[in-house]
């Protein structure tokens, strides 16, 4: 064995130990009491470094393809957010005289982004149910990846965090849409799998806007997730997760609105016995106010992605929470058949990832630099020198995955 090798094998140990130890320390908070109920909130935005001043106001909004489906129309709107940031979303109006109930389907990793298979197969069949829908792409994906997602690091170097400008994004589309007249301010509720669950999870703790809540793909526990010794995509990054509150602590500050976690038998991303530790917790909890009945945690037989069962699974549980009867003869493959090219260009002079960081906090990102520059992994308590290792560790780079667990254990 290489002196690099075994300084790789001394670096993960320390780390397993720094996890370990973190998870022995974390305070136990119950969000049915008022005081460690703010400490769970104060803690989420601590891990997204997020500030209610970040959220922006939609403006501009233009509506660039449209299509009428018989029962519904659908729309391809772009929008601006913050300045020239401009994002894009599919929404779908079902035709009525009343304002109508609204669900967010907000997307994961798909290839496509909003167009994604799977995301507009589940907002086809709400729409069908009689939901508006708003299946909006996140910062960096779909018609926005120019903007950069995947390893992008002006955020970190800003003070930032890309999943907080994310969650800042979609809480401004939860506001507009609240006081919008086509919609039921009172009936809005939100899906997501994957990234998209991480995204809802947080959505449960600073969108009370929201009526009911989806969150598959994802609710588990956060030294699971981090510690896994793979890159990251930088949506995954939350500062101090290991150190802050648990996932069962933000899930059940959502209590005690209808929320609905589930998780794929073959998921081979997300381990289910912590996804069913994660759910016996926040069942506990609604248990003990009296609202176990708003409480659901099911187990499908599917991988990751949402598959039809799921699909079928949270339409009908959403379809419940505001009152809708459920359609009950969607056919997915005549949904696919009738699925349309729904992409948008954006502005030319829309700006990058990069470039809002700089107008939001003021910092520049010089274009080479690594999330290891900015976040220096420490072994024994001193900064790794990258010449001491073997970096190629099986094809990722190991200073890479250091830096992503030292963010994920920075407490300060």
């Amino acid at each position: 064995m290489s002196k690099g090798s075994l300084r790789i094998m001394q670096i993960f140990e320390e780390y397993e130990k720094r996890f370990a130890r973190a998870k022995f320390e974390k305070r136990f908070n119950l969000p049915t009491i008022p005081d460690q109920r703010e400490k769970i909130v104060s803690g989420v935005k601590k891990m997204l470094c997020f500030d209610e001043k970040l959220v922006p106001i939609i403006s501009n909004a233009n509506v660039q393809k449209q299509r009428d489906l018989v029962t519904y129309v659908e729309y391809q709107v772009t929008y601006e957010t913050w300045k020239d940031v401009y994002g894009c979303s599919t929404v779908l109006i079902p035709k009525s005289e009343k304002p109508l109930p609204l669900a967010f389907v907000v997307c994961g990793h798909g290839a496509k982004g909003r167009l994604s298979e799977g995301y507009a197969l589940m907002a086809h069949r709400l729409a069908k149910c009689g939901f508006a829908v708003i299946l909006p792409d996140n910062i960096g994906q779909g018609d926005r990846e120019f903007m950069g997602h995947w390893k992008v690091v002006s955020p970190f170097n800003g003070g930032l965090n890309l999943q907080g400008l994310i969650v800042a994004e979609t809480l401004a589309l939860i506001r507009a849409a609240k006081n919008h007249p086509l919609f039921d301010g009172d009936n809005m509720c939100a899906l997501g799998n994957s990234g998209g669950g991480t995204l809802t999870m947080f959505l449960t703790a600073l969108a009370p806007e929201l009526k009911a809540i989806s969150s598959s793909g994802y609710p588990s526990e956060f030294a699971g997730l981090l510690s896994k010794e793979k890159t990251h995509c930088a949506c995954n990054l939350l500062k101090g997760c290991i150190c802050g509150p648990e996932m069962w602590e933000i899930y059940s500050l959502f209590a005690p609105k209808p929320l609905l976690l589930s998780q794929g038998l073959f998921d081979n991303l997300i381990p289910i016995e912590m996804a069913k530790r994660n759910a016996r917790k926040v069942g506990e909890v609604y248990s003990s106010i009296g609202a176990e009945e708003n409480f659901k945690f099911e187990l499908t037989a599917t991988k990751h992605p949402w598959a039809e069962e799921d699909r079928i699974l949270i339409s009908n549980f959403l379809c419940k929470a505001v009152n809708v009867e459920p359609c009950a003869d969607v056919d997915e493959q005549s949904i696919i058949a009738s699925l349309s090219d729904g992409s948008v260009t954006l502005p030319k002079h829309a700006i990058d990832v990069d470039r809002l960081v700089y107008n939001l906090a003021g910092i520049e990102t010089p274009k080479d630099m690594k999330l290891q520059d900015i976040i220096p992994p420490t072994f024994n308590g001193e900064k790794i020198d990258p010449f001491t290792i073997d970096g190629n560790f099986n094809g990722d780079d190991a200073m890479r995955i250091f830096a992503q667990m030292e963010y994920s254990l920075k407490n300060t």
